[in-house]
């Protein structure tokens, strides 16, 4: 099992920030590797929904469950197939989110323990920059809408 774990300081209001990160359906607005969310009525923890989702593989949809949702501003996800997980963790800091990101998997299957032996820690490492980056980008355009 691999994992990549990072810390980055968004400059942008906590609520703002997951408005985006706490809530699946808005995935596709900036999670690059998200596609489509289907089946989720709303974010709560035990909730499954489908995920369609760009992965080394092509294109896969599959079920994934929100294991972890809580008051803290914490969400972790698990792809119910792969084993594939994510973890943001969003802390007040002044104006701005202090946040941590965390994705990896536990992998069943040998091709999905094959690929988390080779190419995982680089895949999390990218999609964790990925993500920042579009988040930001994100909440700077919600907040550009809303002013």
């Amino acid at each position: 099992m691999s994992a990549f774990r990072e810390q980055h300081l968004i400059e942008a209001p906590v609520d703002a920030v997951w408005d985006l990160v706490g809530d699946p359906r808005r995935y596709p607005e900036w999670a690059g590797s998200v596609v489509d969310v289907t089946g989720l009525e709303a974010a709560v923890e035990g909730a499954e929904y489908r995920q369609t989702m760009k992965t080394p593989f092509g294109k896969d949809t599959t079920d994934f469950v929100i294991e972890q949702l809580d008051d803290m501003r914490e969400i972790r996800l698990r792809c119910l197939k792969s084993g594939y997980y994510s973890r943001w963790l969003l802390t007040q800091a002044g104006e701005d989110t202090f946040c941590e990101v965390e994705v990896g998997m536990r992998p069943d299957g040998w091709q999905h323990k094959a690929f988390d032996a080779t190419l995982g820690k680089r895949w999390y490492r990218n999609m964790v920059t990925e993500w920042i980056a579009r988040v930001r980008t994100a909440v700077t355009l919600t907040a550009g809408r809303e002013e």
